[in-house]
Formats: C-alpha cells, sequence, structure tokens
C-alpha cells in the first residue's frame, strides 16, 4: 500500500498541482507557434518532467528522511534521473530557442558534417550519452555486461526520438506513450528480467501516466503542446523501462525495430498513415478538442 500512496502522492497528485498553475505563466511567457489548424498554442507542457522529477526526488528523500524504507519501484527508478532531467532540459533549450530548419537524423547529421553544431542535435548527442551513462552506471561488469549496455542506450535513445515523431497532433505522443507504457509493465510483469511485486508496478504504472495526467487536459484542449522536453522525456522513460525489463535477445530486436521505424519516419509521413486508417484514426481522434463530433 506504501508503495501506491507514495506514487499517487509524489507522481500523479504533486505534479498535477503544480502544472494547474504554472500553465498561467507559461501561456504569458512561453514561445507560442500556431499548431498544424493554425490555432496559437505555447510550446512548454514538456516541463512537467522536470516538475515531475523534483516531486519524486523530494518523496525519495523525504522517506530517507522519515527513516522508512523506498519502495521497490522507487528504487527501480532512481538510476533514471540524470536521463529525464537531460532529455527535459535539453529538449526545453531546443523548444525555446532552437533553429528548428533542420529535421531527423539526416538534418541535424547533415549539419553537424557542415562543422554546425544545431540545438536538435546536441539534443540527440545528450540524450544518447545520457542513455549510455544510465546503461554503464547499471551494467558495468555484469554478465551482459557491453552487450546490454550498446542495446539499451540505443534502445532509449531511439525511443526518445520516436516518441517525438508522433507529437503532431493534440495528445498523439501521449496515447503512443500511454500504450508503450502498458507493453512495458507487462514485460515488467509477466516476461522481464526486473521482478517488482503487484503494488510496485501499479505504483510504477501511477508514476509513469502522472506527467501525462497532469497535462493532459492542456494538450487536448489546444491550449498547450508538449514540445521536445515532453515527447523526449516520455521516450526516453519508456526506453529505460525497455532497456532495464527486456531479456538481453529482445532488447537487441527491439533495438532494431526502433531504428527501423526512426528511419521510416525521415521517410514517411506517419500522419498520413494514421489518418488513412480508419481505426487508428478513430483512436488518434479520441478526447480532441479539435474533433468535430
Amino acid at each position: 500500500m506504501l508503495a501506491i500512496i507514495t506514487a499517487f502522492i509524489f507522481c500523479v497528485a504533486l505534479p498535477f498541482l503544480f502544472m494547474a498553475t504554472l500553465t498561467r505563466s507559461l501561456d504569458r511567457s512561453a514561445p507560442h507557434y500556431a499548431n498544424y489548424r493554425g490555432v496559437s498554442v505555447y510550446n512548454g507542457l514538456g516541463i512537467v518532467w522536470f516538475v515531475w522529477l523534483v516531486c519524486f526526488w523530494a518523496g525519495a528523500h523525504l522517506l530517507v528522511a522519515a527513516d522508512i524504507a523506498q519502495p521497490n519501484w522507487m528504487s527501480y527508478l532512481v538510476p533514471l534521473f540524470p536521463l529525464i532531467a537531460g532529455s527535459c532540459i535539453f529538449g526545453l533549450f531546443d523548444d525555446w530557442v532552437g533553429d528548428h530548419s533542420a529535421k531527423g537524423f539526416r538534418g541535424h547529421l547533415g549539419s553537424l558534417a557542415r562543422g554546425i553544431l544545431t540545438t536538435g542535435g546536441l539534443k540527440m548527442l545528450a540524450i544518447g550519452l545520457l542513455a549510455l551513462f544510465t546503461m554503464v552506471s547499471l551494467y558495468w561488469g555484469s554478465t551482459e555486461g557491453i552487450a546490454r549496455i550498446i542495446a539499451g542506450t540505443c534502445a532509449i535513445a531511439l525511443s526518445a526520438n520516436f516518441i517525438n515523431l508522433f507529437d503532431l497532433r493534440p495528445v498523439r505522443a501521449g496515447k503512443v506513450y500511454a500504450s508503450g507504457l502498458v507493453l512495458c509493465l507487462g514485460l515488467v510483469a509477466f516476461g522481464g528480467v526486473i521482478f517488482l511485486d503487484w503494488p510496485d508496478i501499479a505504483a510504477l504504472a501511477l508514476a509513469g501516466l502522472g506527467p501525462l495526467l497532469a497535462v493532459w487536459r492542456f494538450d487536448s484542449g489546444e491550449k498547450g503542446m508538449l514540445g521536445d522536453a515532453g515527447a523526449n522525456s516520455m521516450g526516453a522513460f519508456l526506453g529505460f523501462l525497455v532497456a532495464t525489463a527486456m531479456p538481453l535477445w529482445m532488447l537487441i530486436a527491439w533495438a532494431v525495430v526502433l531504428l527501423a521505424l526512426n528511419l521510416a519516419g525521415e521517410q514517411v509521413s506517419f500522419s498520413k498513415i494514421i489518418e488513412s486508417n480508419r481505426i487508428l484514426h478513430k483512436l488518434d481522434c479520441l478526447g480532441r478538442k479539435d474533433v468535430v463530433k
């Protein structure tokens, strides 16, 4: 029960309350962009992940100060701190001051080849290095060693970029993230290499959904957008679960699939694929303000 209570307080309730008031400042001061319908929305909802991280950090330290053992779900997520912090900070930097003329792997790597490091390229490198640091800190010297470190690093970095490909419509990236979270928690519960009991898995689900719940009404209502800060952080969170919960063979296969999907995203429009499929289109429109009833 302690696991669920701590997850609800520090990862759901507090971020929800903070974002309810912070969004007023974001609406006044954050950069505004026209979305795909021409509606002006502020870019900054992704900062919820840093808010979530601070609340999580505070909760973990309060338990230590109260001489209460951290629930297993919380100990499991502690190594995630630098990865999420970096993904959010570099994503927000790219959102607010970045030059968005370069797009995708090809655009950023092409600019780098010409001696120009774009803010998007900096973000990609930073998330990749943070993913590597996270995997090294967890698996250096383990039996799977280098193989898991390399495959996990790729899975985290590619997941961060993959979710970002869907942040083109209200709550679309959030729905993809929530679906991925269900899959990852299924791996943790039934087939993974990390063993948590059911209260901890329920707490992990609450913790992962916390940032999404905190900003859902603003994203779906076309008030603000997640931006790279939100999408990259969501992807990094999923990537961490995948990299730590999957057996090595499955992790390698998943990293290859993610690479293929990211490269496909450079060539085809996922939006067109979704809108051309009746079922996917209905799911995509679910809960969106811009959809005519």
